[in-house]
Protein backbone atom coordinates (compact mmCIF):
# COMPACT_ATOMS: atom_id res chain seq x y z
CA UNK A 1 0.00 0.00 0.00
CA UNK A 2 1.65 3.24 -1.17
CA UNK A 3 1.35 6.19 1.74
CA UNK A 4 0.36 9.23 0.49
CA UNK A 5 0.17 12.93 1.67
CA UNK A 6 -1.88 14.35 4.45
CA UNK A 7 -2.23 17.28 2.76
CA UNK A 8 -3.75 15.25 -0.08
CA UNK A 9 -6.83 14.60 2.29
CA UNK A 10 -9.72 16.13 1.35
CA UNK A 11 -11.86 19.11 3.06
CA UNK A 12 -14.98 16.67 3.86
CA UNK A 13 -12.99 13.32 4.80
CA UNK A 14 -14.43 12.38 8.31
CA UNK A 15 -11.27 11.88 10.52
CA UNK A 16 -11.42 10.36 14.17
CA UNK A 17 -9.18 12.59 16.24
CA UNK A 18 -10.05 11.95 19.77
CA UNK A 19 -10.96 8.95 22.07
CA UNK A 20 -11.18 7.96 25.59
CA UNK A 21 -12.45 5.53 28.07
CA UNK A 22 -13.62 5.71 31.62
CA UNK A 23 -13.45 2.95 34.32
CA UNK A 24 -15.74 3.99 37.59
CA UNK A 25 -15.66 0.76 40.49
CA UNK A 26 -16.70 3.50 43.08
CA UNK A 27 -20.06 1.32 43.92
CA UNK A 28 -23.01 3.19 45.10
CA UNK A 29 -21.33 6.34 45.27
CA UNK A 30 -20.10 6.06 41.67
CA UNK A 31 -21.27 8.08 38.29
CA UNK A 32 -24.54 8.86 37.41
CA UNK A 33 -25.52 7.68 33.77
CA UNK A 34 -25.00 11.52 32.57
CA UNK A 35 -22.01 12.06 34.44
CA UNK A 36 -20.13 8.84 33.18
CA UNK A 37 -20.23 10.33 29.62
CA UNK A 38 -19.69 14.05 30.90
CA UNK A 39 -16.49 12.72 32.09
CA UNK A 40 -15.49 10.07 29.72
CA UNK A 41 -16.38 13.38 27.07
CA UNK A 42 -14.12 15.62 28.46
CA UNK A 43 -11.46 13.26 28.19
CA UNK A 44 -11.79 12.39 24.67
CA UNK A 45 -12.07 16.23 23.73
CA UNK A 46 -8.91 16.56 25.42
CA UNK A 47 -7.35 13.32 23.86
CA UNK A 48 -7.37 15.78 20.33
CA UNK A 49 -5.00 18.10 21.59
CA UNK A 50 -6.49 21.07 19.44
CA UNK A 51 -5.29 24.35 19.87
CA UNK A 52 -8.11 26.07 20.11
CA UNK A 53 -11.44 25.18 22.15
CA UNK A 54 -12.96 22.21 20.70
CA UNK A 55 -16.36 21.56 22.99
CA UNK A 56 -17.53 24.88 21.83
CA UNK A 57 -17.50 23.71 18.19
CA UNK A 58 -19.39 20.50 18.78
CA UNK A 59 -22.08 20.79 16.02
CA UNK A 60 -23.28 16.99 17.00
CA UNK A 61 -23.58 15.04 20.23
CA UNK A 62 -24.56 11.29 19.46
CA UNK A 63 -25.21 8.78 22.20
CA UNK A 64 -25.23 5.04 21.94
CA UNK A 65 -28.71 3.85 24.19
CA UNK A 66 -28.51 2.65 27.68
CA UNK A 67 -29.52 -0.50 28.49
CA UNK A 68 -31.97 1.21 31.17
CA UNK A 69 -33.85 3.32 28.34
CA UNK A 70 -34.76 0.06 26.34
CA UNK A 71 -37.93 0.67 24.91
CA UNK A 72 -41.03 -1.86 25.70
CA UNK A 73 -39.27 -3.22 28.46
CA UNK A 74 -41.01 -3.19 31.81
CA UNK A 75 -37.91 -3.35 34.38
CA UNK A 76 -37.29 -1.67 37.55
CA UNK A 77 -33.94 0.38 35.27
CA UNK A 78 -36.57 1.15 32.36
CA UNK A 79 -39.27 2.26 34.78
CA UNK A 80 -36.90 4.77 36.29
CA UNK A 81 -35.36 5.85 33.08
CA UNK A 82 -34.71 9.78 33.74
CA UNK A 83 -33.05 10.98 30.65
CA UNK A 84 -35.45 12.40 27.77
CA UNK A 85 -32.91 13.74 25.59
CA UNK A 86 -29.44 12.40 26.93
CA UNK A 87 -27.78 13.75 23.31
CA UNK A 88 -28.87 17.61 24.56
CA UNK A 89 -28.25 17.15 28.17
CA UNK A 90 -24.64 15.82 27.40
CA UNK A 91 -24.30 18.75 25.46
CA UNK A 92 -25.06 21.00 27.89
CA UNK A 93 -22.87 19.18 30.32
CA UNK A 94 -19.76 20.16 28.04
CA UNK A 95 -20.67 23.58 26.69
CA UNK A 96 -21.78 22.57 23.70
CA UNK A 97 -24.08 24.35 21.89
CA UNK A 98 -24.61 21.19 19.13
CA UNK A 99 -28.11 21.28 17.07
CA UNK A 100 -27.74 18.01 15.77
CA UNK A 101 -28.71 15.28 18.46
CA UNK A 102 -28.40 11.63 17.57
CA UNK A 103 -29.16 8.50 19.89
CA UNK A 104 -29.46 5.13 18.77
CA UNK A 105 -31.72 2.53 19.41
CA UNK A 106 -30.86 -0.62 21.06
CA UNK A 107 -28.36 -2.98 19.72
CA UNK A 108 -24.44 -4.13 19.95
CA UNK A 109 -23.98 -2.77 16.56
CA UNK A 110 -24.80 0.70 17.38
CA UNK A 111 -21.58 2.10 17.70
CA UNK A 112 -20.79 1.36 14.15
CA UNK A 113 -24.20 2.32 12.94
CA UNK A 114 -23.48 5.92 14.97
CA UNK A 115 -19.77 5.99 13.44
CA UNK A 116 -21.26 5.26 10.12
CA UNK A 117 -23.99 7.78 10.29
CA UNK A 118 -22.00 10.61 11.53
CA UNK A 119 -19.17 10.25 9.36
CA UNK A 120 -21.96 10.53 6.07
CA UNK A 121 -22.83 13.74 7.19
CA UNK A 122 -19.56 14.91 7.80
CA UNK A 123 -18.83 14.31 4.21
CA UNK A 124 -22.09 16.32 2.87
CA UNK A 125 -21.26 19.12 4.88
CA UNK A 126 -24.12 18.45 7.40
CA UNK A 127 -22.04 18.32 10.51
CA UNK A 128 -17.90 18.58 11.10
CA UNK A 129 -17.22 18.57 14.82
CA UNK A 130 -19.07 15.64 16.43
CA UNK A 131 -18.62 13.65 20.25
CA UNK A 132 -19.88 9.99 19.65
CA UNK A 133 -19.84 8.54 23.44
CA UNK A 134 -22.05 5.77 25.48
CA UNK A 135 -21.58 3.69 28.44
CA UNK A 136 -23.25 2.24 31.55
CA UNK A 137 -23.36 2.93 35.53
CA UNK A 138 -25.63 0.03 36.14
CA UNK A 139 -23.35 -1.16 38.57
CA UNK A 140 -23.89 1.98 41.20
CA UNK A 141 -27.92 2.06 39.81
CA UNK A 142 -28.49 -1.60 40.89
CA UNK A 143 -26.20 -1.63 44.16
CA UNK A 144 -28.06 1.99 45.27
CA UNK A 145 -31.29 0.76 44.52
CA UNK A 146 -30.50 -2.59 46.63
CA UNK A 147 -29.06 0.09 49.35
CA UNK A 148 -31.69 1.91 49.58
CA UNK A 149 -30.10 5.12 48.83
CA UNK A 150 -31.40 7.54 46.44
CA UNK A 151 -31.64 6.70 42.98
CA UNK A 152 -33.47 9.91 40.97
CA UNK A 153 -31.06 10.07 38.83
CA UNK A 154 -32.45 12.23 36.09
CA UNK A 155 -31.96 15.58 33.49
CA UNK A 156 -34.66 17.02 31.34
CA UNK A 157 -33.09 19.86 28.98
CA UNK A 158 -36.03 19.21 26.64
CA UNK A 159 -36.70 18.51 22.86
CA UNK A 160 -35.90 15.07 21.58
CA UNK A 161 -33.28 13.80 20.16
CA UNK A 162 -33.35 12.54 16.55
CA UNK A 163 -33.59 8.45 16.81
CA UNK A 164 -30.86 5.94 14.19
CA UNK A 165 -31.71 2.69 14.00
CA UNK A 166 -34.20 -0.49 13.75
CA UNK A 167 -35.99 -0.75 16.90
CA UNK A 168 -37.34 -3.80 16.35
CA UNK A 169 -37.36 -6.32 19.06
CA UNK A 170 -35.12 -9.35 18.79
CA UNK A 171 -37.37 -11.53 19.25
CA UNK A 172 -41.27 -12.57 18.11
CA UNK A 173 -44.01 -13.26 20.64
CA UNK A 174 -43.71 -16.55 19.81
CA UNK A 175 -40.06 -16.83 20.63
CA UNK A 176 -40.56 -15.31 23.79
CA UNK A 177 -43.23 -17.94 25.18
CA UNK A 178 -40.06 -20.19 24.64
CA UNK A 179 -37.42 -18.29 26.20
CA UNK A 180 -35.75 -17.15 23.44
CA UNK A 181 -35.01 -13.78 24.84
CA UNK A 182 -32.23 -13.41 27.45
CA UNK A 183 -28.95 -13.76 25.31
CA UNK A 184 -27.58 -15.97 28.23
CA UNK A 185 -30.23 -18.44 27.31
CA UNK A 186 -30.09 -18.00 23.06
CA UNK A 187 -26.41 -18.10 22.36
CA UNK A 188 -25.60 -21.62 24.07
CA UNK A 189 -28.55 -22.28 21.51
CA UNK A 190 -25.74 -21.49 18.98
CA UNK A 191 -22.91 -22.84 20.67
CA UNK A 192 -24.45 -26.85 20.54
CA UNK A 193 -25.81 -26.02 17.10
CA UNK A 194 -21.72 -25.54 16.45
CA UNK A 195 -21.16 -28.51 18.40
CA UNK A 196 -23.48 -30.38 15.84
CA UNK A 197 -21.54 -29.67 12.95
CA UNK A 198 -18.37 -30.24 13.77
CA UNK A 199 -19.00 -33.42 15.79
CA UNK A 200 -17.97 -32.15 19.36
CA UNK A 201 -18.55 -33.49 22.67
CA UNK A 202 -19.48 -31.37 25.51
CA UNK A 203 -16.83 -31.86 27.42
CA UNK A 204 -14.40 -30.62 24.41
CA UNK A 205 -16.65 -27.71 23.31
CA UNK A 206 -16.14 -26.19 26.88
CA UNK A 207 -12.27 -26.58 26.82
CA UNK A 208 -11.86 -25.33 23.39
CA UNK A 209 -14.41 -22.40 24.58
CA UNK A 210 -12.02 -22.59 27.65
CA UNK A 211 -8.78 -22.09 25.79
CA UNK A 212 -10.31 -19.12 23.22
CA UNK A 213 -11.54 -16.80 26.22
CA UNK A 214 -8.66 -17.80 28.23
CA UNK A 215 -6.73 -15.40 26.05
CA UNK A 216 -9.26 -12.77 26.08
CA UNK A 217 -8.76 -12.74 29.89
CA UNK A 218 -5.25 -12.37 29.48
CA UNK A 219 -5.48 -9.63 27.22
CA UNK A 220 -8.23 -7.89 30.27
CA UNK A 221 -5.92 -8.89 32.68
CA UNK A 222 -3.47 -6.31 31.06
CA UNK A 223 -6.42 -3.17 30.47
CA UNK A 224 -6.30 -0.34 32.78
CA UNK A 225 -9.77 0.03 31.74
CA UNK A 226 -10.91 -3.67 32.29
CA UNK A 227 -13.55 -4.43 35.03
CA UNK A 228 -12.49 -7.85 35.56
CA UNK A 229 -8.84 -7.15 35.52
CA UNK A 230 -8.02 -11.03 35.77
CA UNK A 231 -6.05 -13.47 33.46
CA UNK A 232 -8.04 -17.01 33.72
CA UNK A 233 -6.77 -20.33 32.71
CA UNK A 234 -8.83 -22.07 30.50
CA UNK A 235 -9.85 -24.59 32.89
CA UNK A 236 -11.12 -22.41 35.43
CA UNK A 237 -13.23 -20.72 32.15
CA UNK A 238 -14.49 -24.13 31.63
CA UNK A 239 -14.64 -25.99 34.82
CA UNK A 240 -18.26 -26.02 36.81
CA UNK A 241 -17.82 -25.38 40.44
CA UNK A 242 -19.71 -23.18 42.74
CA UNK A 243 -18.84 -19.77 41.63
CA UNK A 244 -18.36 -20.73 38.13
CA UNK A 245 -22.22 -22.76 37.80
CA UNK A 246 -23.63 -23.01 34.35
CA UNK A 247 -25.87 -20.37 33.35
CA UNK A 248 -27.37 -21.63 30.22
CA UNK A 249 -25.85 -25.43 29.16
CA UNK A 250 -23.17 -25.89 28.00
CA UNK A 251 -21.86 -22.23 29.07
CA UNK A 252 -20.71 -21.80 32.44
CA UNK A 253 -20.83 -18.15 34.13
CA UNK A 254 -17.17 -17.06 32.87
CA UNK A 255 -18.08 -17.59 29.18
CA UNK A 256 -21.05 -15.14 29.40
CA UNK A 257 -21.12 -11.32 28.73
CA UNK A 258 -21.28 -8.66 32.01
CA UNK A 259 -23.36 -5.82 31.92
CA UNK A 260 -23.55 -4.87 35.41
CA UNK A 261 -20.61 -2.53 34.95
CA UNK A 262 -19.58 1.36 35.30
CA UNK A 263 -17.76 2.00 31.70
CA UNK A 264 -17.89 4.97 29.25
CA UNK A 265 -16.33 5.76 26.12
CA UNK A 266 -16.00 8.70 23.14
CA UNK A 267 -14.96 9.50 20.43
CA UNK A 268 -14.16 12.57 18.30
CA UNK A 269 -15.08 12.64 14.76
CA UNK A 270 -14.20 15.55 12.55
CA UNK A 271 -13.81 16.97 8.89
CA UNK A 272 -10.07 17.21 7.66
CA UNK A 273 -10.97 20.88 7.03
CA UNK A 274 -12.49 21.17 11.13
CA UNK A 275 -8.96 19.15 12.42
CA UNK A 276 -6.77 21.42 10.37
CA UNK A 277 -8.41 25.13 11.59
CA UNK A 278 -8.69 23.74 15.20
CA UNK A 279 -4.72 22.74 14.92
CA UNK A 280 -5.29 19.00 16.06
CA UNK A 281 -1.86 17.06 15.32
CA UNK A 282 -2.03 14.45 12.19
CA UNK A 283 -0.57 12.29 14.60
CA UNK A 284 -3.79 11.84 16.37
CA UNK A 285 -5.41 11.13 13.19
CA UNK A 286 -7.69 7.99 12.03
CA UNK A 287 -9.26 7.44 9.05
CA UNK A 288 -12.40 4.88 8.58
CA UNK A 289 -11.23 3.11 5.28
CA UNK A 290 -14.99 1.39 5.43
CA UNK A 291 -17.97 0.73 7.29
CA UNK A 292 -21.03 -1.58 6.96
CA UNK A 293 -24.07 -2.42 8.98
CA UNK A 294 -25.96 -5.53 8.04
CA UNK A 295 -28.59 -7.84 9.68
CA UNK A 296 -29.03 -11.60 9.72
CA UNK A 297 -32.61 -13.37 9.02
CA UNK A 298 -33.83 -11.39 12.14
CA UNK A 299 -35.90 -13.89 13.99
CA UNK A 300 -34.30 -16.68 15.51
CA UNK A 301 -36.84 -19.25 14.22
CA UNK A 302 -36.66 -18.03 10.45
CA UNK A 303 -32.49 -18.46 10.50
CA UNK A 304 -31.02 -20.76 8.06
CA UNK A 305 -29.02 -23.02 10.56
CA UNK A 306 -28.15 -21.78 13.91
CA UNK A 307 -24.05 -22.43 13.13
CA UNK A 308 -22.85 -19.94 10.39
CA UNK A 309 -23.76 -16.16 9.48
CA UNK A 310 -24.39 -15.01 5.98
CA UNK A 311 -24.61 -11.57 7.18
CA UNK A 312 -21.17 -11.88 9.25
CA UNK A 313 -19.71 -13.05 5.94
CA UNK A 314 -21.59 -10.54 3.79
CA UNK A 315 -20.52 -7.69 6.17
CA UNK A 316 -17.20 -8.18 6.26
CA UNK A 317 -16.32 -8.98 2.52
CA UNK A 318 -17.97 -5.61 1.84
CA UNK A 319 -16.02 -3.61 4.06
CA UNK A 320 -12.72 -5.61 2.88
CA UNK A 321 -13.62 -4.73 -1.23
CA UNK A 322 -14.46 -1.46 -0.46
CA UNK A 323 -11.13 -0.34 1.24
CA UNK A 324 -9.68 -2.47 -1.43
CA UNK A 325 -7.91 -4.90 2.03
CA UNK A 326 -8.54 -8.43 2.84
CA UNK A 327 -8.54 -10.04 6.50
CA UNK A 328 -5.03 -11.38 6.00
CA UNK A 329 -4.00 -7.60 5.77
CA UNK A 330 -5.63 -6.57 8.70
CA UNK A 331 -2.72 -5.65 11.27
CA UNK A 332 -5.13 -6.24 14.46
CA UNK A 333 -8.79 -8.00 15.20
CA UNK A 334 -11.78 -7.09 17.58
CA UNK A 335 -14.05 -9.86 17.35
CA UNK A 336 -17.59 -9.03 18.81
CA UNK A 337 -17.35 -11.56 21.99
CA UNK A 338 -20.18 -11.42 23.84
CA UNK A 339 -20.62 -15.17 24.17
CA UNK A 340 -18.25 -17.70 22.67
CA UNK A 341 -20.34 -18.57 20.02
CA UNK A 342 -20.42 -15.09 18.69
CA UNK A 343 -16.52 -15.21 18.13
CA UNK A 344 -16.35 -18.74 16.74
CA UNK A 345 -19.04 -18.13 14.18
CA UNK A 346 -17.72 -14.86 12.95
CA UNK A 347 -13.95 -16.31 12.86
CA UNK A 348 -15.32 -18.96 10.78
CA UNK A 349 -17.00 -16.71 8.37
CA UNK A 350 -13.96 -14.32 8.34
CA UNK A 351 -11.57 -17.52 7.72
CA UNK A 352 -9.60 -16.77 11.16
CA UNK A 353 -8.20 -19.39 13.14
CA UNK A 354 -9.02 -19.29 17.17
CA UNK A 355 -5.00 -19.21 17.86
CA UNK A 356 -4.64 -16.58 15.42
CA UNK A 357 -1.33 -14.63 16.47
CA UNK A 358 -2.98 -11.32 15.97
CA UNK A 359 -5.42 -11.95 18.81
CA UNK A 360 -9.11 -12.25 18.40
CA UNK A 361 -9.45 -9.02 21.04
CA UNK A 362 -8.12 -5.03 21.36
CA UNK A 363 -10.16 -4.71 24.82
CA UNK A 364 -10.33 -8.40 26.69
CA UNK A 365 -13.94 -9.47 25.58
CA UNK A 366 -17.75 -8.37 27.21
CA UNK A 367 -17.20 -11.32 30.27
CA UNK A 368 -13.55 -9.88 30.96
CA UNK A 369 -13.11 -6.26 29.89
CA UNK A 370 -16.98 -5.68 30.68
CA UNK A 371 -19.66 -5.21 28.71
CA UNK A 372 -21.35 -2.00 28.73
CA UNK A 373 -24.38 -2.75 27.15
CA UNK A 374 -24.82 -1.17 23.60
CA UNK A 375 -21.87 0.74 23.85
CA UNK A 376 -19.29 -1.90 24.22
CA UNK A 377 -17.68 -1.47 20.63
CA UNK A 378 -17.16 2.18 21.44
CA UNK A 379 -14.72 0.79 23.75
CA UNK A 380 -13.34 -1.56 21.06
CA UNK A 381 -13.06 1.54 18.54
CA UNK A 382 -11.39 3.82 21.79
CA UNK A 383 -9.07 0.84 22.04
CA UNK A 384 -8.74 0.48 18.56
CA UNK A 385 -7.97 4.41 17.56
CA UNK A 386 -5.05 4.44 20.33
CA UNK A 387 -3.60 1.08 18.73
CA UNK A 388 -3.90 2.74 15.56
CA UNK A 389 -1.66 5.76 16.59
CA UNK A 390 1.51 3.71 17.77
CA UNK A 391 1.08 1.90 15.28
CA UNK A 392 1.01 4.11 12.04
CA UNK A 393 0.35 2.60 8.81
CA UNK A 394 -0.93 -0.10 10.57
CA UNK A 395 -5.01 -1.54 9.62
CA UNK A 396 -7.59 -2.92 12.49
CA UNK A 397 -10.67 -4.32 11.70
CA UNK A 398 -13.69 -4.11 14.12
CA UNK A 399 -16.81 -6.43 14.28
CA UNK A 400 -19.86 -5.59 16.24
CA UNK A 401 -22.97 -7.46 16.91
CA UNK A 402 -26.41 -6.83 18.06
CA UNK A 403 -29.20 -9.25 19.33
CA UNK A 404 -28.39 -12.57 19.14
CA UNK A 405 -26.19 -12.52 16.09
CA UNK A 406 -28.86 -10.38 14.24
CA UNK A 407 -27.46 -7.09 13.74
CA UNK A 408 -24.24 -6.62 12.76
CA UNK A 409 -21.58 -4.25 12.02
CA UNK A 410 -17.80 -3.89 10.58
CA UNK A 411 -15.42 -1.36 10.10
CA UNK A 412 -11.63 -0.85 8.88
CA UNK A 413 -9.36 1.43 10.44
CA UNK A 414 -6.10 3.16 9.63
CA UNK A 415 -3.77 6.10 10.02
CA UNK A 416 -2.85 5.47 6.33
CA UNK A 417 -4.41 8.55 5.23
CA UNK A 418 -7.13 8.92 2.81
CA UNK A 419 -7.20 9.58 -0.51
CA UNK A 420 -9.73 11.10 -3.10
CA UNK A 421 -13.33 11.58 -2.47
CA UNK A 422 -14.53 9.64 0.71
CA UNK A 423 -17.32 7.60 0.09
CA UNK A 424 -16.89 4.75 2.61
CA UNK A 425 -20.02 3.54 4.32
CA UNK A 426 -21.54 0.30 2.05
CA UNK A 427 -24.90 0.88 0.92
CA UNK A 428 -26.14 -2.94 2.45
CA UNK A 429 -30.05 -2.70 0.76
CA UNK A 430 -29.12 -4.88 -1.97
CA UNK A 431 -27.77 -7.34 0.45
CA UNK A 432 -30.08 -7.10 2.82
CA UNK A 433 -32.25 -7.93 0.31
CA UNK A 434 -30.72 -10.62 -0.75
CA UNK A 435 -29.96 -12.30 3.08
CA UNK A 436 -33.79 -11.62 4.11
CA UNK A 437 -35.19 -13.96 0.73
CA UNK A 438 -32.53 -17.06 1.52
CA UNK A 439 -34.29 -20.29 1.39
CA UNK A 440 -35.09 -21.28 4.90
CA UNK A 441 -36.70 -23.82 6.74
CA UNK A 442 -40.81 -24.24 7.07
CA UNK A 443 -41.87 -23.60 10.55
CA UNK A 444 -44.83 -24.17 12.59
CA UNK A 445 -46.12 -22.86 16.01
CA UNK A 446 -48.41 -25.89 16.67
CA UNK A 447 -45.95 -28.85 16.16
CA UNK A 448 -47.58 -32.50 16.64
CA UNK A 449 -45.95 -35.96 16.55
CA UNK A 450 -42.26 -37.57 15.94
CA UNK A 451 -39.24 -34.85 16.21
CA UNK A 452 -35.67 -34.43 16.26
CA UNK A 453 -33.85 -32.12 18.45
CA UNK A 454 -31.86 -29.61 15.87
CA UNK A 455 -30.47 -27.76 18.72
CA UNK A 456 -30.68 -27.28 22.29
CA UNK A 457 -29.83 -25.52 26.01
CA UNK A 458 -30.73 -26.24 29.63
CA UNK A 459 -31.27 -23.08 31.62
CA UNK A 460 -30.37 -22.43 34.75
CA UNK A 461 -30.94 -20.19 37.76
CA UNK A 462 -28.91 -20.11 41.01
CA UNK A 463 -30.62 -23.12 42.55
CA UNK A 464 -29.53 -25.27 39.23
CA UNK A 465 -31.80 -26.57 36.00
CA UNK A 466 -34.76 -24.78 35.02
CA UNK A 467 -36.32 -25.57 31.43
CA UNK A 468 -34.71 -26.64 28.32
CA UNK A 469 -35.12 -24.80 24.96
CA UNK A 470 -35.29 -26.97 22.25
CA UNK A 471 -35.59 -26.19 18.83
CA UNK A 472 -36.38 -29.06 16.91
CA UNK A 473 -37.56 -30.52 13.39
CA UNK A 474 -40.32 -32.63 12.61
CA UNK A 475 -40.35 -35.38 10.34
CA UNK A 476 -40.77 -33.67 7.43
CA UNK A 477 -38.45 -31.18 8.57
CA UNK A 478 -40.28 -28.33 9.57
CA UNK A 479 -39.19 -26.33 12.52
CA UNK A 480 -40.59 -26.13 15.64
CA UNK A 481 -39.88 -24.52 19.16
CA UNK A 482 -40.70 -25.98 22.56
CA UNK A 483 -39.49 -26.48 25.89
CA UNK A 484 -39.50 -29.93 28.11
CA UNK A 485 -41.08 -30.73 31.41
CA UNK A 486 -39.38 -29.24 34.43
CA UNK A 487 -38.55 -32.35 36.16
CA UNK A 488 -34.99 -32.59 37.16
CA UNK A 489 -34.33 -36.04 35.67
CA UNK A 490 -34.93 -35.00 32.14
CA UNK A 491 -33.15 -31.92 32.32
CA UNK A 492 -29.59 -33.54 33.95
CA UNK A 493 -30.58 -36.02 31.34
CA UNK A 494 -29.82 -33.28 28.92
CA UNK A 495 -26.34 -32.39 30.26
CA UNK A 496 -25.11 -36.10 30.59
CA UNK A 497 -26.67 -36.93 27.55
CA UNK A 498 -26.19 -36.43 23.93
CA UNK A 499 -29.03 -34.20 22.80
CA UNK A 500 -28.27 -33.17 19.08
CA UNK A 501 -29.91 -35.63 16.39
CA UNK A 502 -31.75 -36.61 19.69
CA UNK A 503 -35.08 -38.26 18.85
CA UNK A 504 -38.42 -37.88 20.84
CA UNK A 505 -42.00 -35.98 20.27
CA UNK A 506 -43.60 -32.43 20.46
CA UNK A 507 -47.29 -32.05 21.35
CA UNK A 508 -49.37 -28.62 22.27
CA UNK A 509 -50.43 -28.90 26.17
CA UNK A 510 -52.40 -26.30 26.51
CA UNK A 511 -50.23 -23.57 27.24
CA UNK A 512 -47.32 -24.48 24.92
CA UNK A 513 -45.04 -26.67 23.19
CA UNK A 514 -43.72 -29.50 25.19
CA UNK A 515 -40.53 -31.77 23.56
CA UNK A 516 -40.42 -35.16 25.24
CA UNK A 517 -37.24 -36.90 24.58
CA UNK A 518 -37.46 -40.60 24.04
Amino acid sequence: MTEVSYSNVNDNTPVLVGCAQHLDKNGVDGLNFLEILEVVGKKAVADCEAEKSLAEELDNVTVIRFVADTPNRDSATTSMWGYPNMPKSLANSLGSKASSLIYTTTGGNSPQLAVNEVAKRIQSGDIDCSLIAGGEALDTFVKRIKSGIDTDWSDNPGGEPEIIGSAQDGANDHEKIYGLFNPSSVYPLFANALRAKDGTSPAKHMLEVGELFSEFSKVASENEHAWFPIHRTAEEISEVKPENRIIGFPYTKYMNSIMRVNQSSALVMVSAKKAREMGIPESKWVFMHAGACLNEIFHMSDRVDYHSSPAIKSCTDAVFNLSNTTQEEMDFLDIYSCFPSAVQIAINELGIKPNDSRGLTLTGGLPYFGGPGNAYVLNSMASMVKKLRENPGKFALVTSNGWYLTKHGAGIFSTKPFEGEWDQVVDTSKMQEEINNMEKPTFTETPEGEAVVETYTVVHSREGPSKAIVIGRLNDGTRFLSNTGKDEITLNKMMQEEMLGAKGSVSFNGKKNVFVPN
